[in-house]
């Protein structure tokens, strides 16, 4: 027998028979005999059976979405802050690939507040095969990349001429840099009527993780309000200071996630 094996052996007869730890003790958490998957709400995360009922999932967006998402962008911003439809179109149709939805398929006979938000206006069916269905964009991130650290009026900007004179980068220096290393989120809501389920958390967090994942930048940077900060520190970026930016009247803060290095020194910034 190899000598590893004979120590092992070794070491397997010295020890004491395996015993049920805990047996018995009421302080151990309760087993239980199903798969976690079929475990009743009652075991689930709070936030998680909030959005129970919703079924939400994530998509990327293109141009397609213009509508939806300029009509979310307006319910859940203050008008100063919200987008216009002509920056949102110029987003989604310049870097989609940088922006996600969140969604709940909905069906018709939808009650309570879902089924209030269908009947308030005319959202995409799932598909062309006469379902019922419809597809309820509940949440939004969109982006787009620039050549500075952190958020600048001239990132939050867009070229007026971006339909007659498309540049990958362009040389006033506003919008979309498809060679920049920052993603900019310009824009994270949750309709009004879903706020306090987790819907924003969800959708940052497997965002975050598909930019990074990607490899397309180095960082992700954004700007908000000060009431917001904690909620940002908790998914992963640290607060830079105030912001210089002026886009919606100031007083924003500069936070930022850097992915090349866990532990990056702010002073650079």
């Amino acid at each position: 027998m190899p000598r590893d094996l004979e120590s092992e052996k070794a070491t397997l007869q010295g020890m004491a028979p395996l015993t049920k730890e805990g047996e018995g003790d009421s302080s151990s958490p309760p087993e239980h005999d199903m798969p976690l998957y079929r475990l009743p709400s009652t075991f689930l995360d709070e936030r998680f059976r909030k959005m129970k009922e919703l079924h939400p999932y994530c998509l990327l967006l293109n141009k397609d979405d213009l509508d939806d998402c300029d009509w979310l962008e307006h319910a859940a911003f203050d008008p100063q802050e919200a987008a216009s439809r002509e920056k949102i179109e110029y987003r989604l149709r310049t870097c989609g690939e940088l922006c996600s939805g969140i969604y709940s398929s909905v069906p018709s006979s939808a009650k309570g507040k879902i089924g209030q938000l269908l009947s308030s206006r005319d959202f995409p069916r799932i598909d062309t095969t006469g379902t019922e269905r419809k597809r309820v964009l509940l949440g939004h991130i969109i982006a787009t990349k620039h050549s500075s650290h952190l958020v600048t009026d001239e990132a939050m900007d867009f070229p007026k001429d971006w339909r007659d004179k498309y540049e990958l980068n362009p040389s006033s220096g506003t919008g979309h840099h498809e060679d920049g290393q920052t993603v900019c989120l310009h824009s994270l809501c949750v309709h009004p009527d879903f706020h306090d389920r987790g819907l924003g958390r969800v959708l940052l967090t497997a965002w975050t993780q598909r930019i990074r994942d990607s490899g397309i930048a180095q960082r992700v940077a954004l700007i908000c309000r000060e009431r917001y900060i904690g909620f940002y520190e908790n998914a992963g970026f640290t607060k830079i200071g105030e912001s210089k930016c002026q886009y919606g009247g100031g007083g924003w803060y500069d936070m930022v996630m850097e992915f090349s290095d866990p532990g990056f020194d702010d002073s650079e910034y």
